[in-house]
């Protein structure tokens, strides 16, 4: 009996696993986007990642330990989830279906100890940002560790600056994608920051976002150890990505950090 059960566990693993990598059905782009933005717009993304550690003390890798580090296993992990889902953190195109694919596919991974999401909304000018770290702060407070945030901070006004250099439309809907891999208290966790924010083109001066409300939301997971070693031999099948190449292969790695006065207290040079 206990035999039978556990081979039906592994079958139920096994077709968990299999499901989530099957891509998601194809949906026609723009159809959710158009209901919501101007149609005189453009739109365009920013991608940016970040990995940070307290050092604090993780499990053995075991069968994993080719990829050298828990955090690399979560860029793999999360790189899996970008082939499936078609989203190139390298690319500056927007579209909606793609950015709702990977969503879906990040949150429902199955290997996902806990997960959570939650927003927060903030009013922004092009004279103030401050309101929008301010909420990113206080979100990413449980899961990181102050140098981290620091870095994060960093790696969204490298997006900003992104953001004002892609040229697009008078005016344009810029979709900001902030992935994090964190380790803290002996906590691998992995999510990402999202927001989209309004522009318009300022002859001789470049992009600049409008006053409005954003919302900014924070869906995580926190990575569930054995079940990774106990699925390595589908993991070590993947192409791995270390997470420094998880780090720099984004659009706005290359690009220093926009120092605007409109970051407030924010805004010294990092």
């Amino acid at each position: 009996m206990v035999e039978y059960i556990q081979k039906k566990a592994a079958g139920t693993k096994a077709m968990e696993l299999a499901r989530w990598l099957t891509p998601p059905p194809s949906l026609k782009s723009g159809l959710r986007t158009k209901l919501v933005i101007n149609a005189d717009a453009s739109w365009d993304r920013g991608v940016g990642n970040q990995f940070g550690s307290d050092g604090s003390a993780l499990p053995g890798l075991g069968q994993l330990s080719p990829l050298g580090s828990w955090a690399s296993v979560m860029a793999t992990i999360d790189r899996k989830a970008q082939q499936i889902s078609g989203f190139n953190p390298a690319s500056t195109s927007f579209d909606d279906s793609v950015w709702s694919d990977y969503s879906f596919q990040f949150m429902t991974m199955p290997f996902w100890l806990f997960t959570s999401q939650g927003v927060k909304t903030a009013q922004i000018s092009s004279l103030s940002l401050q309101q929008a770290v301010d909420m990113v702060v206080q979100m990413i407070e449980p899961i990181a560790t102050s140098t981290t945030t620091e870095s994060v901070i960093t790696s969204i006004k490298k997006i900003g600056e992104l953001a004002m250099q892609n040229e697009g439309k008078a005016q344009k809907q810029n979709f900001q994608h902030q992935g994090l891999i964190s380790v803290k208290s002996g906590v691998l966790y992995a999510g990402f920051f999202r927001a989209m924010v309004g522009m318009a083109y300022v002859p001789n001066k470049g992009y600049e976002q409008l006053t409005q409300l954003i919302i900014v939301s924070l869906s995580y997971g926190i990575l569930n150890f054995a079940e990774c070693i106990g699925r390595a031999n589908d993991i070590l099948s993947w192409d791995r990505e270390d997470v420094e190449n998880w780090e720099n292969k984004t659009a706005s790695a290359n690009f220093p950090p926009n120092n605007s006065p409109a970051w407030g207290r924010y805004s010294n040079p990092n």
